[in-house]
């Protein structure tokens, strides 16, 4: 099995003798905003009677916040705890045999895959460092004509955040009903980049199936929400498989809020806008540092070799000085040199650029000696 995605922080605080609570987590990519004050207010008012009945096993309002948000039909909306939820499911309840998948990708996919359909064979598209990782879609195309029974792709990428165009991915969705092939599309983060989402689609697609994660945008990743979107008939057959309760009453409540607070929506946009920006510009001026062009609440950046410093050891320099980064030598044919940092608040960002800049003078300053 291979690493999950982002770092375990009580691991590493643990391992340094450091309180979690004095680590700041550039490692797992959470709205810098935090909870949606809509959300915050009504926890606050009815969390504590929530917890004293079960919860509704078929997320009724739940569902119909998420139709109204996206303009789609309830029937096409299965709630879940959290993306990860179909991840898992999905191999075993369509028993995938041959299934390609766009790398770099996040390991849940392969483990999955490997869990529940040990004789699925898996063949990896890979997006290409000298290409800065912009997916080759005729390349993909042409690939899928080899007859696989699923193709596995995340929009915007992670961990580079590279952004595949919607009118590109309307072309794989209309080869992959050609080829009779599940296209499975992971939009974790695509709340981030209005308008390039294919949930409409998938609501009417014969073999699309979109997963959307509410830990990210919504800053709901310790209550687990999450869910998929496919036409009516898949989320019946879902509907059916899938165990009762999986989604507790707070998540419910909280998830549900979060969409309808259209002013924190907002703010969300243009805020992550703004440091991603800030952050991308303070990370260039860092010699040997290179970061790409992320469209998400994150950023992927490559350590240029010549500094003689990896990614691990980069990690393991910053912790003592308060602060976690992602490793990225988990993900598929990355490499030692690329790490992964969210975009946090203003001052949280700083701090790390000047966590940063200290590590390199003092790497430069052990290679003169």
């Amino acid at each position: 099995m291979n690493q999950v995605h982002g770092e375990n922080i009580h691991e590493a605080a643990a391992r340094h003798g450091i309180d979690p609570a004095k680590i700041i987590d550039f490692s797992v990519s959470i709205n810098p905003l935090g909870l949606s004050p809509k959300a915050k207010k009504k926890l606050g008012r009815e969390g504590l009677a929530a917890v004293l009945h079960y919860p509704d096993s078929q997320c009724r309002e739940l569902r119909r916040a998420l139709a109204e948000y996206h303009s789609i039909p309830t029937e096409s909306i299965l709630p879940g705890a959290g993306s990860i939820e179909f991840i898992y499911s999905l191999p075993r309840l369509l028993e995938f045999k041959k299934v390609l998948l766009v790398t770099p990708a996040l390991s849940e996919y392969e483990n999955a895959l490997e869990a529940q359909s040990p004789d699925c064979r898996i063949d990896f598209f890979e997006t290409r460092e000298e290409d800065g990782f912009e997916l080759s879609v005729e390349g993909l195309l042409l690939s899928l004509t080899q007859g696989y029974d699923a193709l596995y792709l995340c929009n915007p990428n992670n961990p580079t955040g590279i952004l595949t165009e919607k009118k590109d991915l309307l072309r794989v969705l209309a080869r992959t009903e050609r080829e009779n092939t599940w296209f499975i599309l992971d939009e974790a983060f695509v709340e981030f980049v209005p308008g390039e989402t294919l949930l409409r689609e998938a609501a009417f697609s014969t073999r699309l199936i979109t997963l959307r994660s509410l830990s990210h945008f919504f800053a709901l990743s310790g209550l687990r929400a999450g869910y998929m979107v496919s036409n009516a008939e898949v989320t019946r057959k879902f509907q059916e498989k899938k165990e009762p309760w999986r989604v507790n009453a707070l998540a419910q409540i909280a998830a549900s809020e979060s969409l309808r607070d259209m002013a924190y929506i907002d703010r969300t946009l243009s805020y992550v806008q703004e440091e991603r920006e800030n952050l991308t510009l303070g990370l260039r001026g860092i010699p040997g540092f290179i970061p790409y062009p992320g469209s998400a609440n994150y950023l992927l950046v490559q350590i240029h070799p010549s500094l003689d410093l990896t990614a691990a050891d980069l990690q393991e320099r910053l912790i003592p000085r308060g602060i976690l980064i992602c490793d990225c030598a988990s993900f598929h044919h990355l490499g030692p040199f690329f790490f992964r940092v969210a975009v946090r608040s203003h001052k949280e960002n700083q701090a790390l650029l000047k966590a940063l800049r200290q590590i390199l003078k003092e790497t430069v300053n052990r290679g003169k000696t």
